[in-house]
């Protein structure tokens, strides 16, 4: 009887310590699983815009092709770079189309509608990290260089302009002086965006050298790959800080904007 007793008390012993392993093995799994849900879902998220397309082909100056084709070949080129970064990138076009509603009467009208369409794109994706790619124009051709310009109703979207600024600097255009500058009500999207929001002028189109500069694929390369890097190195510290700040901006509903071509 007393080896009844011991056996009895040593099986149910073993059968406690199972089921308390049993436990932590499935509260590990569930905090591995819940850890790799929250590092999915902080994926960086930006939204891409290549400006103009289809029948507005923006400023051609002294470009062998209109601006809008500079802003496509260059923003497709970007996002691949941040894609291959680990980047969710969202485009506005991938196509030489212009967006919205090709019924309306007028090109305004339509231009006017593309604009919402672009806007529609960042509502969708609140949250986002928003950079458009321009081309700049001059009625004097001795302007050239890089410019951001930023929203001012984010502070971070000028943290990010800035990073965009140095490295366009560092890796490519190591003369450029220019400063960034506040977007006004002409650059639509950035003075209504709500998340950081810049918009690239790559270089001035009415420069016969940058706008042969601006032709060639290896310095388009170069232009992707330092607005990239820019990206990358605003998102890194921007995480370094704020990580565990949730973000609750949210987008208005007015659209993005038709460019006003000035050098400065």
């Amino acid at each position: 009887m007393k080896a009844f007793r011991v056996n009895f008390w040593m099986i149910l012993t073993l059968i406690v310590a199972s089921i308390g392993f049993l436990i932590l093995i499935y509260i590990s799994s569930f905090h591995a699983a819940q850890l790799a849900t929250e590092t999915k879902t902080v994926q960086p998220l930006v939204v891409l815009d290549a400006g103009h397309g289809g029948e507005d082909g923006g400023a051609v100056g002294r470009s062998p092709v209109p601006e809008k084709v500079l802003n496509l070949t260059i923003a497709q080129k970007l996002e691949k770079k941040l894609t291959q970064s680990g980047c969710k990138v969202v485009m506005t076009r991938n196509s030489d189309v212009m967006l919205g509603d090709h019924s309306l009467s007028t090109l305004r009208e339509r231009k006017a509608s593309d604009i919402h369409k672009r806007f529609s794109i960042l509502q969708a994706n609140p949250g986002c990290t928003f950079v458009s790619i321009h081309q700049n124009h001059f009625s004097n051709g001795i302007y050239s260089g890089a410019q951001v310009f930023y929203s001012k109703n984010n502070p971070q979207s000028s943290v990010l302009a800035e990073q965009i600024r140095k490295s366009i600097v560092s890796q490519v255009q190591h003369e450029n002086k220019r400063k960034n500058k506040a977007a006004t009500s002409s650059i639509y999207l950035l003075a209504h965006a709500k998340d950081p929001a810049v918009l690239v002028e790559c270089g001035f189109l009415s420069n016969d050298s940058e706008a042969q500069l601006l032709n060639n694929s290896q310095y388009q390369q170069k232009m992707a790959d330092a607005i990239a890097s820019g990206i990358l190195q605003y998102l890194q510290s921007k995480n370094e800080h704020t990580a565990s700040v949730p973000n609750g901006d949210l987008y208005s509903s007015d659209s993005s904007g038709i460019i006003s071509k000035k050098a400065g």
